[in-house]
């Protein structure tokens, strides 16, 4: 096992998944399981080093995420059922900067080396992710990366004016920091190094991480060999490495995911007119609700309903786009409305280049003819639940096995592959309980709520004008102050802290019931007792506790007998527990 951070206080215990999922929702939620009510707790308390540190143990990419994750835990932050949610990532953010103006040094841990070599391919969330795992549990790693520069899409495809490129290099610096390797423009592959070679060079396991790098063709009339005829990952990457010029006067963006939101936008500061054509409405869009809103700032002139039908050409090169009108259908297997055309309902939009952003695939050229790996009908590489492929010692995941995915998803995606190929190279079974978790029940004196909590509203973040936007990639979001970022911190319910009663000293007086606000503690009689949540069972009655409703606002703890605590459940999913922890389910 890899060196364990079993905490020297407090009790271990064997929690269900589904209690985790009810009650520290952000933390479950997060692909990567971020400790999220611990880190913004140490942002509360101004111990920003101490937050960054926390972030680091289960997020090798703080920073990239501070700036462009989706945050999927503020979907599930409890305190957005009163109000707004947390601003989680901007929390996130506001450390991760502090870290980096301020040229703070964190010293990589000390680790056991182990004498087995790694390799990966691909250096992209993924693949540095695993990389970053590996080397902390003592192992050699070697990241092999056809490009000039590492970080996979983060460099390549999300704009500068959403994420600064220093800001990768400085996730990446933390983990080469640890001994891994990386070498870039070494493409791997035929007709060069295969994986056999990396086998014969004594890499005892291979994780491929190679993304999905290639757009999908819209499969019209008029798209092959036209000349303003582009896919976005092309001209995204084009940007990103300096090509500054202008793609065309009138730029027709295809697609409605946020692939296209990034390339609209990046074109809108390019060139003077955009236009994003997209065959659903605007509630069908994939993109994240608040970059469409930024884009209609700028200027960008949205099409629903309306889907390329063929493109017309003068002189080789494209002269307007023929679309036809949709309308929303009756709903497929999915359960999402099918858009269906509208006859006779042709019309044309002007423009001098089309961008493509309907998907990605992966191109797995560079494995040969014969790899033997298998593969899904959908082209990408088939992996079981750990990440394990069908050939002994090969590992796969990000995008090349979940298809185009966020970094927080291919961050978590490496973290599952690095455990996996631990295990496989001690010789252990690499399948991982997946209902159960390890937690620490930890006592100590919490802090609850501020007096005014409930009035602090969501802080705002500072946006760069939209007319200082046109022609410049400055960053658009500016971040939270000091201040905004103490009293953000403020708002979250901590519900990471589980309400404890020493039955054997209740009174069931009853008095924590009537104080609670949300009903979270209830006195009832033993015959009314409910097989749905874990009762406190005294003589005469029972108080049974809905942690899942909990605001862990403390007026409980005024207990006239003093038999109500608070402990935090703390949950480390990333620390490898000693075998003598582990408890074999039946």
């Amino acid at each position: 096992m890899s060196q364990a951070t079993i905490p020297k206080q407090g009790i271990r215990a064997l929690l269900d998944l589904d209690w985790l999922q009810s009650n520290i929702r952000c933390q479950h939620r997060c692909p990567a399981h971020m400790d999220v009510p611990g880190y913004i707790r140490l942002i509360s308390q101004g111990k920003y080093v101490e937050s960054y540190k926390l972030m680091r143990e289960t997020n090798p990419f703080p920073a990239v995420c501070g700036y462009i994750c989706p945050h999927p835990c503020e979907s599930k932050c409890k305190r957005g059922d009163f109000d707004r949610p947390v601003a989680i990532d901007a929390l996130k953010r506001f450390v991760t900067d502090y870290i980096y103006k301020n040229k703070i040094k964190i010293p990589p841990p000390k680790v056991n080396k182990r004498a087995e070599k790694v390799a990966i391919i691909g250096a992209g969330p993924a693949g540095l992710t695993a990389a970053n795992d590996l080397a902390g549990m003592g192992y050699s790693v070697t990241v092999f990366e056809k490009e000039s520069q590492v970080g996979g899409m983060m460099m390549w495809a999300i704009p500068s004016y959403r994420l600064p490129r220093e800001q990768i290099m400085f996730d990446v610096g933390h983990i080469m920091s640890r001994g891994v390797e990386i070498k870039i423009n070494t493409p791997i592959g035929s007709p060069g190094k295969t994986l056999s070679d990396l086998h014969k060079e004594g890499y005892k396991a291979v994780f491929l991480a190679v993304g999905a790098q290639k757009g999908k063709r819209l499969e019209i009339p008029g798209e092959e060999g036209t000349k303003g005829v582009m896919d976005c990952l092309e001209f995204l990457k084009n940007v990103n490495a300096g090509d500054m010029r202008s793609p065309g006067k009138k730029v027709a963006v295809i697609g409605g995911g946020n692939s296209a939101i990034d390339a609209a936008r990046t074109a809108q500061r390019l060139c003077p007119e955009v236009y994003i054509v997209y065959r659903r409405t605007r509630e069908e869009m994939p993109a994240l609700s608040w970059e469409i809103e930024e884009a209609e700032h700028e200027g960008i002139k949205f099409n629903y309903l309306a889907a390329p039908v063929r493109i017309l050409i003068e002189n080789g090169k494209v002269k307007a786009l023929e679309c036809i009108k949709m309308k929303m259908g009756k709903p497929d297997s999915s359960g999402r409305r099918r858009p269906e055309p509208v006859p006779n309902s042709e019309f044309t939009i002007e423009t001098d280049c089309i961008i493509t952003a309907i998907s990605q695939e992966s191109d797995l050229k560079f494995l040969g003819a014969h790899h033997g790996l298998e593969v899904t009908k959908w082209g990408m590489i088939a992996v079981d639940e750990n990440l394990a492929t069908n050939k002994k010692g090969v590992f796969a995941g990000g995008d090349v096995t979940l298809g185009p995915s966020t970094v927080i998803e291919c961050i978590a995606q490496g973290h599952t592959a690095a455990k996996s190929i631990d295990r496989y190279l001690r010789g252990e079974d690499i399948r991982e309980p997946k209902k159960k978790v390890w937690v620490s029940l930890l006592d100590g004196e919490f802090d609850l709520r501020e007096g005014n909590y409930d009035a602090v509203p969501r802080q705002k973040m500072q946006l760069l004008p939209v007319d200082d936007r046109q022609g410049t990639f400055n960053l658009v979001e500016l971040g939270l102050t000091e201040t905004q970022a103490e009293k953000e911190a403020l708002r979250c319910l901590k519900c990471d802290l589980s309400i404890n009663v020493e039955t054997n000293e209740c009174v069931l007086c009853g008095r924590c019931s009537m104080v609670c606000p949300v009903g979270a503690l209830r006195q009832v009689e033993v015959d009314n007792e409910s097989k749905e949540y874990r009762p406190y069972v005294s003589k005469d009655g029972i108080v049974i506790k809905y942690t899942d409703i909990c605001i862990r606002c403390g007026n409980c703890k005024d207990c006239p007998v003093n038999v109500i605590s608070l402990k935090r459940v703390l949950w480390k999913p990333n620390e490898e527990i000693n075998k003598m922890l582990e408890e074999k389910e039946e």
